[in-house]
């Protein structure tokens, strides 16, 4: 683009993930030289959906944004529509063939080639895809500054060695590659030191897996504490299987490293874990829930559960059941199954529990879990907590909201001592299953 030129506008779309909020930060990132980021659909000359290939919902959601853009192309025949991400990369040419106004399709390795791919839709008039993928993108030299409020997302590496039963992740996002370790401390520094950014949430798809520079995930954030100002660092997601105790004494010896571990559980029984290739069993689990409490007091623990999964009989989510209530996780994202294209459940294991049955288990769970949440908020009232402010409560601008360092959430009056970014000492007077509610100290 010549220097002075009008720039095109761009609008993006993200569903699913913290990692795709911050991939479509990358491809804004990419695209910025030519195109200036909107906020409306309708004054876009290109727009992108980042899509999430987990669930059939997530996919049902971009059939109809995309369905509600035939007007606009009509109006507006110069108008390129693509779609990115997880659902790019697991349909390829059959979202196509659906008639739905798609003009791109670019998988997560793919990104660089944006620019590339708009000029060829526009010189052709064809829709193009792009969905390799690569076993060494991990895009370490792109720093798109995806900030929410005080908080921002640090991508430390790309795509999964773990090939669970249920999961499209490694199809999608290809094999596990890790971000070099320099460009990580830079890219944090930047955002905290010019950004202002307080809080940093590094991401992967199994972080416990990292390796760069001969070093592991706890080198890794011993590193981004000795080498920036970050306030606190949190991460999102390990798996079970590999799990670090140096990790867990770090966390508790480190007063910046949150202590709060999204541990994904799944399932509960192991006969459903063995199916869902998970290589763990009921007992190590519940084995490792223990040893995080005991070497982390006070750590918040959340994770992801699936119920019924393939030929899941009553007593294997009773497992299930007793499993989340023994972690008392103080959150969980709670799903019945839903069957992805690619993946060895597909190809073994029929999807054979019915969906009334799938409904009303998810109910009982859900139920269970937010009882257990309950109880262990409640457990909270009269103690201090030195909470990081974000900002103003959803609910009234008469409260801040907050969060612990174990990740709980904390809504308090506005008070003039205290401002967004600060960490402040708030007593805790109330709570729900969800929210403490407390008073500045």
């Amino acid at each position: 683009m010549e220097t002075g030129a009008t720039k095109e506008r761009l609008y993006v779309e993200t569903y699913g993930c913290q990692m795709n909020t911050y991939d479509s930060g990358l491809v804004e990132k990419i695209l910025s030289d030519r195109f200036a980021t909107v906020g409306n659909p309708e004054d876009a000359d290109l727009i992108l959906l980042n899509t999430c290939a987990i669930r059939e919902k997530a996919h049902e959601k971009v059939y109809g944004r995309l369905g509600s853009f035939r007007d606009l192309k009509k109006r507006n025949p110069g108008l390129v529509i693509g779609v990115l991400g997880c659902m790019a990369q697991n349909l390829g040419d059959d979202l196509f063939a659906m008639g739905l106004p798609v003009d791109i399709l670019a998988g997560p390795d793919n990104y660089r080639s944006l620019p590339g791919l708009v000029d060829a839709v526009r010189e052709s008039g064809h829709h193009k895809i792009l969905t390799r993928l690569s076993l060494d993108e991990t895009y370490a030299e792109i720093q798109p500054g995806v900030v929410q409020g005080c908080l921002a997302y640090v991508t430390i590496m790309r795509g999964c060695d773990n090939f669970c039963s249920f999961c499209v992740v490694p199809y999608t996002r290809g094999r596990e590659r890790s971000r070099d370790q320099r460009s990580i401390i830079d890219e944090i520094k930047q955002l905290v030191d010019e950004e202002g950014v307080k809080e940093v949430m590094l991401l992967g798809q199994n972080v416990n897996s990292y390796k760069s520079n001969g070093g592991d995930f706890a080198g890794l954030v011993e590193e981004i504490l000795k080498h920036t100002n970050v306030m606190r660092l949190r991460f999102t997601s390990p798996h079970p299987h590999d799990f670090p105790e140096h990790l867990l004494r770090l966390m508790a010896a480190e007063r910046r490293f949150a202590s709060q571990v999204h541990l994904p559980l799944q399932s509960g029984s192991t006969s459903v874990l063995e199916r869902m290739k998970r290589d763990y069993t009921r007992e190590e689990f519940l084995d490792l829930v223990y040893r995080i409490r005991s070497i982390v007091p006070g750590v918040g623990l959340t994770s992801d559960v699936i119920v019924g999964f393939s030929g899941e009989t009553e007593e294997e989510f009773q497992d299930t059941l007793t499993a989340v209530e023994q972690s008392r996780f103080l959150m969980a994202y709670m799903f019945g199954y839903s069957e992805r294209e690619q993946t060895l459940a597909q190809k073994k294991f029929p999807d054979n529990v019915p969906e009334a049955v799938k409904s009303e288990r998810l109910g009982r769970l859900i139920t269970v879990q937010r009882e257990g949440a309950a109880k262990a908020n409640l457990e909270e009232v009269g103690r201090v907590h030195q909470v990081l402010v974000e900002g103003y409560s959803k609910r009234s601008e008469a409260d801040f909201a907050g969060r612990t360092d174990s990740g709980k959430v904390v809504v308090f009056p506005v008070d003039s001592r205290t401002e967004p970014g600060e960490l402040a000492s708030i007593r805790i007077t109330a709570s729900s299953s969800a929210t403490l509610r407390g008073e500045l100290v």
